[in-house]
């Protein structure tokens, strides 16, 4: 991953799913569970892929279009329990792809879904979401002045075309990160988030499949 404008996310559907010979949908790179990891930096305000390519510079806006996405509450990633904001979107490869805010953010991000854009009558999918890092300063004894970032939020509402293009290019697509899914998480709202309904099999009942015998 050496050129960056490569991997920031769609924000113009039609220009970047679409062959632009034959108007066809191109095919998204996603292997199940296991969407291409984006990052909040909070400490530095930037955001990055894996911890490896930063993505921003300090308090820029990152922009995504999601195709995906669920606020829960869950105990994941071995940071006790707490509520989450999990967006899944395409970016310019057209990788599907995943970004996790907790905390103050998610606060931020239902503030603007409930007073804004629920009497907009637009849900996420339909939006390009501004995500924006704010420093803040720390009051907390023992942490006094250590600065911090949460994120803020703006939208601008996508055309439907734009919207069926993105819906199109995920269709039939179980959308979920593994890492995330404990299968115990309470979902407040979510759309499209479509992790697979896995099946208890019998025992022996794989290896016989394998042509094995018990």
């Amino acid at each position: 991953m050496s050129n960056k404008t490569n991997y920031l996310p769609v924000t113009k559907p039609n220009g970047n799913l679409l062959n632009k010979e034959t108007g066809e949908l191109l095919p998204v790179t996603y292997f199940p569970g296991r969407p291409l990891q984006y990052r909040f930096d909070a400490s530095r305000g930037l955001f990055n892929i894996r911890g490896e390519v930063v993505l921003t510079k300090p308090r820029e806006a990152f922009e995504l279009i999601p195709v995906a996405y669920r606020v829960f509450t869950d105990d994941i990633l071995g940071v006790g329990r707490k509520r989450w904001a999990e967006f899944f979107f395409l970016n310019e490869e057209r990788m599907l792809c995943n970004l996790l805010l907790h905390g103050y953010s998610v606060q931020n991000l239902m503030q603007v879904v409930a007073d804004r854009m629920f009497y907009d009558n637009v849900k996420l999918t339909q939006v390009r979401l501004k995500v924006t890092p704010v420093q803040k300063e720390s009051k907390s004894p023992g942490a006094e002045g250590k600065k911090y970032h949460i994120a803020q939020f703006d939208y601008e509402q996508i055309s439907a075309e734009e919207a069926a293009t993105l819906q199109n290019a995920v269709k039939g697509l179980h959308i979920w990160r593994e890492e995330t899914n404990t299968g115990a998480g309470e979902i407040q709202f979510a759309e499209n988030y479509s992790p697979p309904v896995f099946e208890e099999v019998p025992e022996g009942a794989a290896f016989q499949a394998l042509g094995g015998e018990e």
